[in-house]
């Protein structure tokens, strides 16, 4: 691919440079999307917003799916491959958290603005450049803002989304993370499960000692903390929830915990799934309790390698704006689509901070570079003619 010939075509000189001046309008948009409250599971508000731009943009086929998923198109000229390009519009922050914009010497701060909000404006910003460019593609664009993306959302929207589009695109690029020149092509699996024990419980004066689950999930936490995992492929464990109990002078009767379990290689993370179970198993029999598992969180791992052509094209693109590329394995929407074999990478426009935490930023320099080079990369792959 010659990228330097790609940027000098008419229409696409033209996109780029109406999103360079257009920066500014592009952050202002990421601020009005952010200021919508979106958690996860009650994305409808945020996806209205989306769906009245979708459709104000004149995409075709716009709709929200039974996924949630805000769903459009660009239409190519059929000569090219077809690319999804996603974005998802869920939180992890609850309605009720002051969603105000805090603006700061190269810095807008708000929770949610860098994950996703700035991206899917971002991704907005792009049609509304081919389209002032008069830029047409080889291949259509399908355009989403998924659903339920964050945490025991567990990918929803983007399963749904794919199972529909898998074989109508080519490759995959999600847009999410403020980490510029980063390309995630290794996804990262997860198992998560909610184990809740339940014991006889009572007084703690009058019935000890009588099994307490509080006692019995102690026990378990412990032996999972000890075990083992190979550090390549890296594969981590996390107990990152408790809960139990009544009162200081009950024993408890049932206590819960979420178990979170990752992978880059699925044979290891099935591995730890079968010691973690067996240990929540053993100890509810050896506490004279009882164990229920649920099964709360399924993410499939997948990858492409790193001279894979849509990792090289990244590559080539980054460098050419003077970008530092880097590669790193993480859960993202790319989990489905690699899991499929179908290319995907994930890609961010700006930099940041603090993602999941009130305190979250975005600094506003980088974006111009970022943008550019996310819709070159995108016409790249659909092709221009």
């Amino acid at each position: 691919m010659d990228v330097t010939a790609l940027m000098r075509e008419p229409g696409v000189a033209g996109a780029l440079q109406q999103l360079e001046a257009g920066t500014d309008r592009i952050l202002e948009e990421a601020v009005r999307i952010c200021q919508i409250p979106s958690p996860t599971f009650d994305e409808g508000e945020r996806a209205a917003y989306v769906r009245a731009r979708f459709e104000a943009l004149r995409l075709k086929d716009v709709t929200i799916d039974a996924a949630g998923n805000v769903r459009g198109r660009r239409p190519g000229s059929g000569t090219g491959p077809s690319v999804a390009v996603i974005t998802h519009t869920d939180t992890v922050f609850p309605r009720g958290t002051d969603l105000t914009v805090r603006r700061q010497p190269g810095r807008l701060a708000a929770p949610g603005l860098g994950d996703n909000s700035v991206s899917i404006a971002s991704a907005l910003a792009i049609v509304e450049a081919l389209d002032a460019a008069k830029v047409s593609t080889g291949g259509e664009l399908y355009f989403a803002a998924t659903t339920c993306e964050e945490g025991l959302g567990d990918l929803k929207g983007m399963r749904a989304y794919m199972q529909d589009v898998r074989d109508r695109v080519g490759a995959v690029v999600i847009v999410d993370g403020l980490t510029p020149g980063r390309i995630v092509h290794e996804a990262v699996g997860s198992r998560r499960y909610k184990a809740t024990y339940a014991a006889r419980g009572g007084h703690s004066w009058n019935h000890f000692p009588a099994p307490s689950a509080v006692h019995i999930l102690g026990r378990a936490i412990a032996d999972i903390s000890r075990i083992e995992v190979p550090t390549t492929p890296k594969t981590t464990y996390n107990v990152g929830v408790i809960r139990g109990g009544t009162t200081v002078n009950t024993i408890a009767s049932e206590a819960e915990m979420l178990v979170d379990m990752r992978s880059v290689d699925m044979r290891c993370l099935r591995d730890l799934e079968r010691t973690v179970l067996a240990i929540v198993e053993r100890h509810a029999k050896e506490g004279e309790g009882q164990a229920t598992l649920d099964l709360v969180g399924d993410r499939p791992a997948g990858v492409i390698s790193a001279d894979h052509p849509l990792v090289q094209l990244c590559t080539a693109i980054y460098r050419t704006f003077g970008i530092t590329t880097t590669s790193k394995a993480a859960s993202t929407e790319a989990n489905v689509p690699l899991s499929m074999g179908i290319p995907a990478v994930c890609l961010s426009v700006t930099s940041g901070e603090n993602e999941h935490r009130l305190d979250e930023f975005i600094e506003t320099a980088p974006l111009t570079t970022g943008i550019k080079a996310l819709a070159l990369i995108l016409l790249a792959l659909a092709g221009t003619r």
